[in-house]
């Protein structure tokens, strides 16, 4: 101990000593160990810190998995299918339900749309969570029968009743109908898997838009969850749930969430929740592991240069009797005490990094999972800053430690440097550093070419000049078709006529994401079962919806006013579904059956949209007159002549003058809606790239440093060429080749490890191959700026040569 205790002071009085030195190592290994501290405490939170449950390892999510054209799409969870498996299941203790649902909050305030989950009774129990203030679902609550009840969220109870803790007990209005308030939950209780929520209902088979009879013959929209029981497994309870499908497709032969392109899949909670982050966050995590080894070459690169001003500290010591072990031991400290104070300077960046992260990526990432840093992240601090300091401390210790006492001390004293081997290690350090730098350039040229054709791919509608914003009708306000038609025509007549206004329309889903799918038989397929016929999104939209996007209109008519409920079933396709169901053919004048409704006859066909986000294909869709099928929940879209944003308040007027206790909600352009389309591969890139030129300076910055290390070694090779009559720019000349040459062979490294490595990122990538050939060609030229790197070490020799050539050829 005592021996360590003085290893430790020794080795910080070197560092203090060496304040240049010890300042490029520490914020060297700073940018590091802090890019790596930031992901993990990412990732630690994401993928291995338990879910805030009782007993998370034993909660399961169970889904429907429908194959379409191969691929694997949800498929939805019905009630029928619930109440099947809560009732003869044996491989869960309990299983439960939540849907998403939008709800108005009226009376004591503002009208404000609120977000609720409509759970079963057994919810918070089968969690396990508890609420700050009263009690979970109990009893009836759940039942027709019982008292409507809900439970606010912590977020709500202060924002709407000023956190009020006799809130217990007292109702309030949603949809027009009361509620009583049994809980409030606790601060920060999220539930990632379910869904945002801010008022939780036990009345998990109500529904705005259909009805208890219509669920149950198979409209998935539930997510389920389970708890295995303690002798159960995911694979005994996926059997479990196989059986139990065939069983519900004897039973309901006629609904559409069975048959024989449905499969029952169980999942780990946590797992389901976190699968679309995982492929990214190992990315990253590679990425910031492969900037911590170019730091480590960095630091191995400065002790060794430092190692020339300590050989005969290192010598001397050793003659006075010194064990080999002792030396080393004593170097390895000082280079772990340089990590620890890196790690310390990385813990600090790494904080403000996560904040900023989390507020960058909070569309990607799942919500309600708290991104702090806890005892786990700071041992991992702790443990990477110990391996790296050995790390990077030991081929330097080892060089050092074999000093040849004699040959130094004389070498010492005729000035002589030496140490080609520690030249020959310096290269091979640099040598890997440029090669991670390139596959780090490789792939982070894959993602902003990737991002780039997305910022330039035609979404099929016309973004600009276009606002939208969210009207959710109460049920029971606006029980009936005819009230829910007559609110929004009145909308659209009062909005369409504002000054700067071009046009409006509504429809049931935003532009790039799909609201609905629905089992079709066009004209010509062979009559099947509803689970047998292809699913494809279905939109419902009021006339003058493609004008407003400017969609094409390719053949036959737009809708019309006489397009409602009563008159002749109509629908437009897109060209998609032209495509395929009418290869060849006219399309307008033909029929379809849309799930369960009389045959409508198609009147025209659109133009392709992006309907499932910019980075897809569009998929095959039709639309509907909203008229002809009502919808509760609807989004106005105005197409303005100037800035949207600044109509909101004159729209809002209107809507307020239809109806003043409607909110208006969810107020985004469809600039914006296409911006947050590309939110999660913007995140990829930015970090990538930011890595990546982490990387680039740091492998510069060694080049630089090798280079300068050389030429102070080879002081007196190069003061004899300049006094044989060598020019200044064949001294360049010969200092930059070598650079060009470890640069060329680090280069080549990279881009072998990236053709291997980067298939990896191919689920990133838009229309960009893994192996794309700019990109493997444009990333070695970045590493032209080496040549400068090169030229400033190589011109200082020459310099330094040619004004002290007869000390130099004396000194020899």
């Amino acid at each position: 101990m005592n021996s360590l205790m003085q290893d430790l002071r020794y080795g910080a009085r070197m560092l203090v000593k060496n304040p240049g030195f010890s300042l490029a190592a520490i914020i060297t290994l700073a940018l590091g160990i802090g890019g790596n501290t930031s992901i993990f405490t990412i990732t630690s939170a994401l993928l291995l810190k338990p879910l805030p449950y009782q007993d998370p390892q034993r909660l399961v999510e169970i889904d429907m998995q429908r194959k379409d054209e191969g691929r694997a799409n949800p498929g939805g969870f019905s009630l029928g299918r619930f109440e099947m498996i809560r009732d003869h299941a044996h491989s869960f203790s309990g299983v439960a339900v939540a849907a998403n649902d939008t709800m108005n909050l009226t009376g004591g305030g503002e009208p404000q749309q609120v977000s609720i989950m409509r759970v079963t009774g057994n919810f918070f129990d089968l969690l396990g969570v508890t609420p700050q203030l009263g009690r979970t679902f109990a009893g009836d609550d759940d039942h027709p029968v019982g008292k409507p009840v809900v439970i606010i969220s912590d977020t709500l109870w202060h924002q709407r009743f000023g956190g009020n803790p006799a809130i217990i007990g007292q109702t309030i209005n949603l949809d027009s109908l009361p509620y009583t308030i049994v809980g409030v939950l606790r601060p920060n209780s999220q539930f990632p898997f379910a869904g945002p929520g801010d008022v939780w209902s036990p009345r998990y088979f109500e529904h705005t838009l259909m009805s208890t009879a219509r669920l149950r013959m198979g409209v998935g929209y539930l997510t389920a969850i389970a708890r295995l029981k303690p002798e159960a497994t995911v694979k005994s309870a996926k059997a479990e749930m196989d059986v139990l499908s065939q069983q519900y497709s004897q039973e309901n032969p006629k609904a559409p969430d069975q048959g024989p392109n449905m499969s029952a899949v169980v999942n780990n909670l946590q797992e389901q929740t976190v699968a679309n982050i995982r492929p990214g966050l190992l990315v990253l995590s590679g990425a910031v592991g492969f900037v911590l080894l170019i730091a480590c070459a960095n630091v191995a690169s400065l002790l060794l240069s430092r190692a020339l001003a300590r050989r005969k500290e290192i010598a001397v010591r050793t003659a006075l009797g010194a064990q080999r072990g002792a030396i080393i031991r004593q170097l390895l400290t000082e280079s772990v005490l340089l990590a620890f104070a890196g790690g310390m300077v990385g813990l600090g960046l790494s904080y403000i990094a996560t904040h900023y992260l989390a507020t960058l990526g909070a569309e990607n990432l799942p919500q309600g999972i708290a991104l702090t840093m806890d005892a786990r992240v700071l041992l991992f601090m702790l443990g990477i800053s110990l391996l790296t300091g050995l790390a990077f401390g030991i081929f330097p210790a080892l060089q050092l430690a074999q000093t040849n006492v004699i040959q130094t001390l004389r070498d010492e004293g005729r000035g002589s440097t030496g140490g080609h081997r520690r030249t020959e290690l310096k290269s091979l350090l640099v040598i890997g550093q440029v090669a991670i730098s390139m596959l780090l350039l490789v792939g982070a040229g894959l993602l902003v070419r990737s991002f780039s054709r997305l910022l330039n791919v035609d979404p099929g509608f016309d973004p600009h000049h276009v606002i939208t914003m969210n009207l959710s009708l109460p049920t029971v306000k606006y029980s009936k078709p005819e009230q829910q038609i007559a609110l929004f025509d009145d909308v659209l007549r009062r909005v369409s006529t504002l000054p700067g206004v071009q046009s409006a329309a509504v429809s049931a889903a935003l532009p790039l994401t799909p609201k609905r799918l629905t089992p079709i038989l066009p004209d010509g397929m062979p009559e099947k079962p509803l689970a047998e016929r292809p699913f494809i999104i279905i939109e419902a939209i009021s006339p003058g919806w493609f004008s407003t996007l400017h969609v094409p209109m390719h053949s036959g008519r737009d809708f019309t006013p006489a397009d409602k409920i009563g008159s002749p079933n109509v629908v437009i396709i897109n060209e998609a579904l032209a495509r395929r169901f009418f290869p060849n053919q006219n399309p307008i004048g033909r029929h379809l059956v849309m799930g369960r409704q009389p045959a409508s006859e198609i009147v025209g066909v659109a133009g392709d949209v992006k309907n499932s986000g910019l980075a897809q294909d569009p998929q095959v869709q039709l639309y509907f007159p909203f008229a002809q099928l009502p919808w509760g929940n609807m989004n106005l879209l105005v197409r303005t002549a100037g800035d949207p944003h600044n109509m909101v308040s004159s729209i809002r007027a209107q809507i307020s003058e239809v109806d003043s206790d409607q909110p208006v909600t969810d107020i985004r352009t469809v600039e914006e809606l296409m911006d947050n389309s590309r939110t999660q591969p913007r995140f990829a890139m930015f970090l990538l790239s930011m890595f990546s030129a982490t990387a680039l300076v740091l492998a510069v910055v060694g080049i630089y440093g090798v280079l300068a290390y050389s030429v102070a070694q080879r002081r007196q090779e190069l003061g004899v060429r300049m006094a044989l009559g060598a020019k200044k720019s064949d001294i360049l000349k010969l200092v930059v080749r070598q650079g060009i040459q470890l640069t060329a062979i680090g280069v080549l490294i990279g881009l072998v490890a990236a053709a291997a490595v980067t298939r990896l990122m191919s689920s990133l990538l838009y229309q960009i191959g893994a192996w794309d050939a700019v990109t493997f060609l444009i990333a070695p030229l970045v590493f032209f700026v080496d040549r400068i790197a090169g030229q400033l070490p190589a011109g200082a020799a020459g310099d330094h040569c040619r004004s002290n050539r007869s000390i130099t050829l004396i000194c020899s």
